[in-house]
């Protein structure tokens, strides 16, 4: 479907970032055009298009990123506030995502979407489970989506996990147009040294970054200068898994 949209005042992001006065076109998924209506011999001179939208002076910019959502815990919006941490994940959290179907993530975060959607949000870097029914949502919903793995000790031996995650990074690099995928993990206080060797020689071979939780409360960061001797980044670093990048 090709689009006009005209009238508009217009933010490109570019240069000075200053509004512009004008129009801008759609073909297909692709911004074909963006500025004053074109003229041939002093006439306005336009292709064909499906649709042409009077945008009434009203301004047209690029969406915002969320860039960490996790989409499907709409559910547990309030269930649990004001806790620790810790707390808060093995004592209300975990205990309830231990319940989740990958129907019930597809469905929690097709709201999600709603929701970003309402918020002029077009796309976000999600980590949850089941990426397959958060692939599915973000499809149907029209929505641009880089999934982002949470794995950690709870959802499988290094062995299993690392082979997921570079499962999931050739499926889902090649599977949509709006389906990318990145390399990550939970946190580092629950994941072990042998699967962070693992990510690391992952994010090598694929020269990809990882992304990850990091630093997130007092006490992570104290829990690992007892454990490793240094903070959560410089340990992650001390590894490799930076070495391309990270979020």
């Amino acid at each position: 479907m090709n689009t006009r949209f005209y009238n508009a005042k217009i933010l490109t992001m570019a240069g000075d970032f200053s509004i512009i006065e004008g129009e801008l076109w759609v073909e297909g998924n692709r911004i074909t055009y963006v500025g004053e209506p074109k003229k041939e011999n002093g006439k306005t001179s336009l292709p064909y298009f499906d649709r042409e939208i009077d945008v009434k002076g009203n301004l047209i910019m690029p969406g915002f990123k969320n860039a960490h959502t996790h989409s499907a815990m709409t559910f547990l919006r309030s269930y649990a506030d004001d806790l620790p941490l810790l707390d808060w994940l093995h004592k209300q959290i975990f205990p309830m995502e231990a319940k989740l179907t990958g129907e019930d993530i597809y469905h929690l975060s097709k709201l999600a979407i709603l929701e970003y959607l309402t918020s002029g949000i077009t796309a976000n870097f999600d980590m949850y489970f089941s990426p397959e029914d958060v692939t599915r949502a973000s499809i149907d919903m029209g929505f641009r989506s880089v999934l982002c793995a949470g794995i950690s000790e709870f959802t499988g031996s290094a062995e299993e996990n690392l082979e997921n995650l570079e499962n999931w990074y050739n499926k889902y690099n090649h599977h949509h147009d709006l389906i990318s995928y990145c390399i990550g993990f939970h946190g580092e206080y629950t994941a072990e040294r042998p699967l962070l060797e693992g990510i690391a020689a992952l994010s090598r071979k694929y020269k990809a970054p990882v992304y990850s939780h990091n630093s997130e409360t007092k006490a992570e960061v104290e829990q690992c200068l007892k454990k490793n001797g240094t903070t959560p980044t410089v340990y992650l670093d001390q590894l490799g898994v930076f070495d391309h990048g990270g979020g």
